[in-house]
């Protein structure tokens, strides 16, 4: 992975199932290939919005299988991160094997109150020191209920081998601590797009958000008004996505985003249960969402 590929608009790539739970590597398929035509810099597979806690060893590694050819030259990011460091080093040099560019590791967090910073930052120098691909910081205390010390992303960017960090608290002051604390070479990414539009002005050098997946124009509009210095339609852009992006991550989770998908015209296929599809309502306002983000692009 060069120093500057993480740039851009990257979703993080849901994992269709079909009706009784299984694995629609077809749908995965079909998705990437539609995602071909769009301004993304990469994507993400195993991530959050993947469902990845969900998945077996054998499937996530077909995902990462089926990715790799249809990436191309764009960047391919895999999570890895397990909750312990061997199990977290072993997969990550299976992904490595498949194809992929860099990783993104997840904190470990089921023995949370003992996640002190010390316990971290050996965590991730010793899957840094073993794998064969560079490695990315994931902080997303939504889920993890950790919060990422600024002074301890400091000190792993100083490890060769850790080259940036997806961070998704939606905390600006947080983010601005971070990259105030790490040299410029380490990319930072925004995790959350509702301050997407914000964080790029703190320096954030990339998006890995759910919004990219269901209306992946809107979400590469924003990132490039940003670049070209275009800061009122920027403002516009962010004004018009904050609310499908709200609904598909905190208010409806991934069953909301995977319907937002199909609404959009891709395959988001089912939740793996215990998660169940949103209802017809709910569609009925995504669709609306959807509708006023895809406008936003082409006002002026």
């Amino acid at each position: 992975m060069a120093p500057d590929a993480l740039e851009g608009t990257i979703p993080p790539l849901v994992t269709p199932f079909d009706e009784g739970g299984g694995l629609d590597l077809k749908a995965f398929e079909a998705n990437l290939d539609s995602y071909a035509a769009e301004d993304l810099q990469g994507y993400l597979v195993l991530g959050s919005n993947g469902e990845a806690a969900t998945l077996e060893e054998g499937e996530k590694l077909a995902l990462v299988r089926s990715a790799r050819p249809r990436v191309a030259k764009r960047l391919l990011l895999v999570g890895t991160g397990l909750e312990s460091t061997s199990a977290t080093a072993t997969f990550t040099r299976k992904v490595a094997d498949l194809g992929a560019d860099a990783v993104l590791v997840l904190t470990p967090h089921y023995y949370r109150s003992q996640m002190t910073p010390e316990v971290l930052e050996r965590y991730y120098r010793a899957v840094a020191d073993s794998s064969p691909v560079p490695v990315l910081l994931y902080s997303v205390p939504s889920f993890t209920g950790l919060i990422f010390p600024a002074p301890l992303a400091g000190r792993l960017a100083d490890h060769p081998n850790i080259v940036g960090m997806k961070e998704s608290s939606g905390d600006l002051a947080l983010l601005s601590r971070i990259l105030a604390t790490v040299p410029q070479r380490f990319r930072v990414a925004c995790g959350s797009a509702p301050v997407a539009y914000p964080a790029y002005c703190l320096g954030a050098r990339a998006a890995v958000i759910a919004l990219a997946c269901c209306a992946p124009r809107p979400a590469a509009a924003l990132y490039r008004a940003v670049k070209e210095g275009n800061h009122a339609r920027a403002r516009t852009l962010q004004e018009a996505v904050t609310p499908l992006a709200t609904a598909v991550t905190s208010t409806y989770g991934i069953p909301g985003l995977k319907a937002a998908m199909t609404l959009a015209g891709r395959r988001g296929g089912y939740p793996r249960p215990p998660l169940g599809p949103v209802g017809r309502g709910i569609e009925d306002e995504l669709r609306g969402l959807l509708e006023r983000a895809e406008a936003a692009v082409s006002a002026r």
